[in-house]
Formats: C-alpha cells, sequence, structure tokens
C-alpha cells in the first residue's frame, strides 16, 4: 500500500506567489525517501500539505496519506498517520518538563493514562534520552532538543514520519547520534520522508532523492539522483563529497567504475581494490591529470583551479 500518494498538487500563497506547481510522486510504505532543494523550491509547504496544515488551492484530494484523502475537517486525526517534526524543536516543546512534551500528544488522542506514561519512556528511550521526564525542554542542547522533538512525535506512534532539515545547525557528535536514530527508525521499517541540504547524510538514510523545485524535477535511487550532475547543478545542489573526492582519484587513475556515495562506500570500495591488487594502490601523475581533477572539481565548484595553484599550465 502507498504511504503518500501526491497526485497534481499545486499551491499559491495568498500574496499570489505560486509555491507547488503540478506534484506528483508516490511513497511506498517502508520506504525511506529524501526530499531535496533549493532554498523556496516549496519543499516546507508540501510538508504541511501531508498533515493537512495546508491544503491545495485547486484540488482537495491531491493528497492521500495510506490511501485516505487528507481531509480539512478530520486534520485532529493525522497524527496518528503521519508525525511531522519540524526543523525549529523549540516550535515543539512547549511544557515545562520533557516528560509534559513527549506526554501531551499521546493525551489529546486520548491515549490510556498507563500507556501515555509507556510511550513516553519508551520514546524518550529510542532517542537516548531516557530518564530525562523531569528535565527543562528548554535548559537542553541544541542535539538533546533535536531528539527530543522527534521524541514527541514518536510517542503518537505514527506510521510515517516527516522531518524538517533534521541534522541542521548540529555538531559532528550530535548530528552522528540523530542520524543513527533515523537510520535505526529506517531499520525498524518506518516510512521516512526528510527534508534536509545535508547531502552527506542521504546515502546513509535514504534509498531514493525526490529532487524538488516547485515541481518534481528529479525522482529516483539514491545514486540514480546524485549521477545526474547537471539536474542536481541546475537545482543548486551537490553531490556527497565523498563522490567526488573519489571522481577526483579516478583523474590519478584509480580504478573505480562506481563513485562511493559514502564513508562506508568508500571503505568497501578501497578494501577490494586492496585485495584485487595485492595489496597497493597505484596513482599516477601525467600530464594531463590536473586537466582532468579540474573537470571533475569544476562540475560542482568552478572557482577551484589545481593547476593553477601548483605551477602547472
Amino acid at each position: 500500500m502507498a504511504a503518500i500518494r501526491v497526485h497534481d498538487l499545486n499551491y499559491t500563497y495568498p500574496d499570489g506567489t505560486a509555491a507547488l506547481r503540478n506534484v506528483s510522486f508516490v511513497i511506498e510504505e517502508g520506504e525511506s525517501v529524501a526530499l531535496v532543494g533549493p532554498n523556496g523550491a516549496g519543499k516546507s509547504t508540501l510538508l504541511l500539505h501531508l498533515n493537512g496544515i495546508l491544503h491545495s488551492t485547486e484540488s482537495r484530494e491531491a493528497v492521500e496519506i495510506l490511501s485516505e484523502t487528507v481531509d480539512p475537517k478530520k486534520v485532529h486525526k493525522m497524527p496518528k498517520k503521519i508525525g511531522i517534526v519540524f526543523q525549529n524543536p523549540d516550535d515543539m516543546l512547549f511544557m515545562p518538563l520533557l516528560g509534559d512534551d513527549v506526554a501531551f500528544g499521546p493525551i489529546n488522542l486520548g491515549v490510556a493514562k498507563e500507556e501515555v506514561k509507556r510511550r513516553v519512556k519508551d520514546s524518550l528511550d529510542l532517542v537516548g534520552l531516557a530518564g530525562y521526564e523531569e528535565r527543562v525542554s528548554h535548559h537542553l542542547s541544541g542535539g538533546e532538543k533535536k531528539r527530543a522533538a522527534i521524541a514527541t512525535v514518536l510517542s503518537m506512534e505514527p506510521e510515517i514520519i516527516a522531518l524538517d532539515e533534521p541534522t541542521a545547525n548540529l555538531d559532528p557528535k550530535s548530528r552522528a547520534e540523530l542520524i543513527d536514530i533515523l537510520r535505526r527508525l529506517k531499520g525498524a521499517g518506518k516510512t521516512l520522508i526528510i527534508i534536509t541540504h545535508d547531502v552527506n547524510a542521504i546515502p546513509e538514510l535514504a534509498d531514493r532523492v525526490i529532487v524538488l523545485d516547485k515541481t518534481v524535477v528529479a525522482d529516483g535511487t539514491t545514486r540514480e539522483v546524485f549521477s545526474d550532475t547537471e539536474t542536481l547543478l541546475a537545482a543548486g545542489l551537490e553531490v556527497p563529497t565523498i563522490m567526488q573526492f573519489f571522481e577526483v582519484l579516478q583523474a590519478f587513475g584509480y580504478p573505480c567504475d562506481v563513485l562511493p556515495l559514502s564513508v562506508e562506500g568508500a571503505a568497501r570500495n578501497l578494501t577490494q581494490t586492496m585485495e584485487e591488487g595485492a595489496g597497493h594502490i597505484h596513482l599516477h601523475l601525467h600530464e594531463h591529470t590536473h586537466r582532468e581533477v579540474n573537470s571533475a572539481l569544476g562540475k560542482y565548484r568552478h572557482h577551484h583551479r589545481i593547476a593553477a595553484d601548483s605551477g602547472h599550465p
């Protein structure tokens, strides 16, 4: 069954600004999908259509969640189906204590008291905040707030979780912790839709990428989309750093038919190459190497000029 079905979705803001044009896609149950695009592409606007906060300016049947059309009169039932984690966790943490924040949703869904307690405990455990029930939410660190916001959604036990820029403004440790939480949710079969500019996290989190720029300009597997450099650049996006690095290695003669997308993929690729090469990797410097390196980097950052820095023409 389709978890999310969007068909010919259009939305224009009251001031006349067109935010979404003929947006169509289907996300199946259990899929983990990254939604990427430049600022102003309509990503957050699309997210607000999924839980009924916004509605198409042309069709009330443009969005279906778990085979049911999103009905403005039944928005109060949406948290059971889809939970949205907003970019700013302070928008979701407003009660005196964190336990109250995590309990707020289930209580308003009419969940029994003992079941609410269980959900609060389990949700906090899942995000690494066990025993934080009596903490003041606004005294938490940035990373803890992000995880706490996820807990407030998990406590409602939705079948779909949508997240808006979950790794934004996090230090490396907090970012790694949050990515691990999302990977575990993905592994548990949750349907995830993740809005992000963090392209280096996408290979770890998503099997599929949708590129949105008011309309869908690309939709495919993570590798398919990141291999389409022209489309990505046109949308103001880049590919993961690891992929760029291995393309530079190719210019030095490194044998790599399929560019790795992640650090894990790079480790597998290097290990396989060393095993097949009797333990050695040979890189070569030729007259044309600098031109090839510049060509590789030029696809992503046109201001790079390795040859100029090295004294080569």
